[in-house]
């Protein structure tokens, strides 16, 4: 009957349109599937080989016909899928998060997210929609941003329903402390980091932070009336610094000047941040060969694996330190091949030192209710700045947090080490870098902002991604 109604290509095209459809009721809507983006890309792209090949074969077509075809075909197949996605994500009935408010292209794709941080922070994106429509956001077809000290908590305290979000899986098949998205693998891991930043292995890291401050203070020394970019200059401070506390490998920027590999992972962070926003397109990246804008981020991991090789042929004996500790623990459980993984992405953590779906059940936060493997985000950015927190919020005032506590408002806001299980276990040996580097710094120098210089870039320049790297600060010093 179909056939007299309709040519063979307007039925395959029809039943493509069909398949699109389904696929998302029965595949797409199911589960998490951003880690299988390339096999899902692969799969697709094989079907329609197999198409234009029975086209080319059966249906007496020159192969650049067939192609035409069977492009026309899976046309089909994208705009029934198309269509489907837009009607379930905008219908309040149908998507789970109809009813909150947000910007109405962030309902059905995170495309459009993605698109807005290659121009802007999301830091400042996500505060404008604060601001635009309250306290509960709906960012991405499956997403909510909430804001408040409340909802903070809520997310992110010890017996949160919460648990990671698919955006961690992103050193994948990598996976360190910072990004496992299993609760006892992280409870069991943390316990191995816990090791290396004990009150013992602190009192042991002191010489070192002393020793990378000194020599940040010799080459300042050296370069007294030059134009210098400090904000660079305390990154290497500190990258000195984590490679030999946590790893045993001097990387002697601050003699020696950028190391390549943090070169490459700049560029990988600045051209990679705002995939962070598609998770799912990054994996799909990942699985093309020779897409320039993930070059830099196979460079830089392939850099980490033979590091680490070596780093592990070059020290033999026993290390009371983070990569340490995790090769001890890899050799008593299956060795270090059979935990790669485990160990290689804890030493890429080392290096970059750095959302979150609710379990099932659901919850309710600032009386609106998010259904269960609802992606949910919680921005410090706004949460330090928010006025129902402290007065004058968006001003710099360092007297906040000693002679004028008038002017916070709960102090319990000020979150920079984040709170539960999560939080940062290195703050004390970061609070350690930061007092031994000021005091020997400010101690020894005056500081003098360049011409045009105002130290603002150092905040409205800052990279917003994975790690926040702070802007330039151009200063003049003089001993």
């Amino acid at each position: 009957m179909f056939s007299a109604i309709f040519s063979p290509q307007e039925l395959h095209v029809a039943i493509s349109a069909i398949g699109g459809i389904a696929a998302h009721w029965a595949y797409f809507i199911h589960g998490e599937l951003d880690v299988k983006a390339a096999n899902i890309a692969r799969l697709q792209l094989a079907v329609f080989a197999l198409l234009t090949y029975l086209k080319f074969s059966y249906e007496d077509l020159s192969i650049w016909e067939a192609l035409l075809r069977s492009a026309v075909v899976a046309g089909g197949y994208v705009v029934g899928l198309s269509i489907i996605i837009i009607i379930f994500w905008l219908s309040p009935r149908l998507s789970p998060l109809g009813h909150v408010p947000g910007p109405f292209s962030y309902r059905f794709s995170k495309l459009p997210h993605m698109w807005h941080m290659g121009l802007r922070r999301k830091c400042e994106i996500l505060e404008d929609l604060h601001g635009q429509y309250g306290d509960v956001v709906r960012t991405g077809p499956n997403e909510v941003t909430v804001f408040g000290l409340d909802a903070y908590n809520q997310v992110h305290e010890s017996d949160s329903k919460c648990i990671r979000a698919a955006y961690y899986d992103i050193l994948h098949p990598l996976v360190s402390l910072d990004t496992t998205r299993d609760e006892q693998i992280h409870t069991y891991r943390r316990k191995l980091w816990d090791q290396a930043f004990s009150i013992k292995s602190l009192e042991g890291a002191e010489s070192i932070v002393y020793s990378r401050a000194a020599e940040l203070v010799n080459q300042l020394q050296a370069r007294e009336g030059q134009v210098l970019n400090i904000s660079a200059w305390l990154e290497y401070y500190t990258f000195d610094f984590m490679g030999l506390f946590g790893l045993t490998i001097d990387f002697k920027k601050l003699t020696e000047g950028e190391h390549p590999i943090l070169k490459i992972h700049h560029i990988a962070h600045h051209l990679m941040g705002p995939l962070a926003a598609v998770p799912w397109l990054k994996h799909l990246l990942m699985g093309i060969a020779f897409v320039e804008r993930v070059k830099y981020y196979r460079h830089f991991f392939s850099w980490a694996g033979k590091e680490l090789e070596r780093n592990i042929q070059n020290n033999k004996s026993e290390r009371q330190n983070v990569i340490g500790y995790v090769l001890s623990d890899a050799k008593r459980n299956g060795g270090v091949k059979a935990n790669w993984n485990f160990v290689l992405g804890d030493f890429c953590l080392v290096i970059i030192a750095g959302s979150d779906p609710v379990r099932q059940g659901g919850m309710t936060i600032n009386g609106t209710y998010i259904p269960e493997y609802t992606t949910i985000m919680t921005p410090q950015y706004s949460l330090m700045r928010d006025p129902r927190y402290l007065v004058r919020p968006t001003e710099w005032i360092p007297e906040r947090f000693t002679t004028r506590p008038e002017v916070v408002l709960n102090k319990s806001a000020f979150v920079p080490w984040a709170i539960g299980k999560k939080s940062c276990l290195g703050k004390n040996l970061s609070l350690m870098e930061i007092r031994i580097g000021a005091a020997l710094l400010l101690t020894g120098f005056d500081f003098r902002f360049v011409a045009g210089e105002d130290g603002t870039r150092m905040f409205t320049q800052a990279t917003d991604f994975f790690t926040t790297t702070p802007g330039p600060l151009e200063v003049v010093l003089k001993t």
